[in-house]
């Protein structure tokens, strides 16, 4: 049987086509979305997977939480190792984990061994390094291989919500409009430019014919990233000298701090005796104090899971207040709507030059544009959906299925791919 998967930096999904409509099955009790997480205990090899991962983190069991996984592939980091209690793990083994259970559940689920398979992937897996992104795929490949996947191909995800805008808009869409697919996920922006046709004859299907494509990789981690560092990061010293050294803090602790897939390595022993470095020489600066704090007692996912929750949070509202107890007493900083945008200023300067770099390799004029298709959940937050409509302020916005579209689309793929 075929299968569409949407394998996400922060989320992912997997469909099969009934014959009539794409499905979306359950990969985490009734879920049919599951967060891209793996949590490894020292006293068993496999993980647990998605919410349980992040519960069993959250509440506090020993073990090795992984998340935005994917980011690693086209990275120097995929060759490499982690470690989780005394054992060195290849990150292609947590790559094959997270899929190889994804499609045991699958297959639970719809009662069928899933043998081919159309997998999405980002435009660029990374910027400019082509030769980056190809080994990126075969990775990719390999593991998909590897868990029993026999036929395989590939579709651009923005592409692929097309197929399922096109699929489930037949007879509704005006001749020959210009559609531009908007997907910015965890770990990716992509773009992609597509001509909407009425049915024709094309058995009674709307046809999206893709006129060009880009990408970046700019996405939901990043905007957590820049956010961490910039407004919550000086809480734990980043900007300020030690005052008996007259040395700055080292940045790079506070990036890392700041980075999901990073964050591990401030575990490592030399890493930790920086940080216990400098709350020693500056026991009076109780900023170094915190930083101490996270980084003894693990909190570094934590603190990150929490401020994702606060980007989220000034989505919906003006100010959002951290409940940062757990680091130190009362310490509750309010963050505010404006401190995001400000912080994403610049990435939304790279999300509008991704939206030219598309519009550009086309042909095609902001002003042609009649329709754009938000998908990804970073398109939810305000702050984007402005500079998108900023950018093609004479074109209709839509949503389309924030957190499935992409596995959807990839589902009419696979129906029509290996019917």
């Amino acid at each position: 049987m075929h299968c569409g998967f949407d394998f996400g930096t922060s989320n992912s999904a997997l469909g099969i086509h009934d014959g009539v409509t794409p499905v979306l099955l359950p990969l985490e009790g009734q879920h049919r979305t599951m967060p891209t997480a793996l949590f490894y205990r020292p006293e068993r090899p496999a993980p647990d997977l998605g919410r349980e991962a992040m519960q069993a983190y959250l509440g506090g069991d020993e073990g090795r939480l992984m998340r935005s996984i994917k980011s690693v592939l086209g990275t120097s980091l995929i060759e490499e190792t982690t470690r989780v209690g005394n054992r060195q793990v290849p990150f292609t083994a947590v790559l094959h984990d997270f899929i190889a259970e994804a499609k045991r559940r699958a297959e639970a689920a719809c009662g069928h061994d899933l043998t081919a398979i159309v997998q999405g992937r980002p435009v660029n897996f990374v910027d400019g390094n082509p030769e980056g992104d190809r080994a990126a795929q075969a990775t990719l490949d390999g593991i998909l291989r590897s868990v029993g996947f026999k036929h395989i191909e590939f579709e651009y995800e923005p592409v692929a919500a097309a197929c399922l805008y096109a699929d489930q808009h037949a007879g509704a869409v005006k001749p020959d409009t210009l559609a531009l697919i908007v997907d910015i996920g965890g770990g990716t922006s992509d773009f992609s430019l597509v001509r909407l046709t009425p049915p024709g004859s094309d058995h009674g299907r709307t046809r999206a014919d893709v006129l060009a494509s880009t990408g970046l990789r700019l996405g939901g981690t990043d905007f957590d990233a820049s956010l961490s560092f910039y407004k919550v990061m000086p809480l734990l010293g980043l900007g300020l000298e030690v005052t008996e050294k007259k040395i700055p803090a080292p940045r790079w602790i506070y990036s890392t701090l700041s980075s999901w897939p990073r964050i591990n390595t401030l575990y490592a022993p030399k890493a930790e005796r920086d940080v216990r470095w400098l709350a020693e020489t500056a026991p009076d600066q109780p900023e170094f104090q915190r930083l101490e704090t996270v980084v003894e007692h693990r909190l570094g996912h934590r603190l990150g899971a929490d401020v994702e929750g606060a980007k989220i949070g000034l989505s919906n509202a003006a100010s959002h207040a951290l409940a940062l107890s757990y680091i130190e007493r009362d310490l509750a900083p309010e963050l505010w709507e404006r401190d995001l945008r400000e912080v994403l200023t610049d990435g939304m300067a790279r999300l509008t030059g991704g939206i030219d770099a598309c519009l550009s390799q086309s042909g095609v004029t902001a002003e042609q544009i009649g329709l754009v298709i938000l998908t990804g959940g970073s398109t939810e937050m305000p702050v984007v959906q402005d500079a998108v409509r900023a950018r093609l302020p004479g074109a209709e916005i839509t949503p389309c299925d924030t957190f499935g579209a992409v596995a959807s689309g990839l589902a009419v793929e696979a129906a029509r791919r290996f019917a």
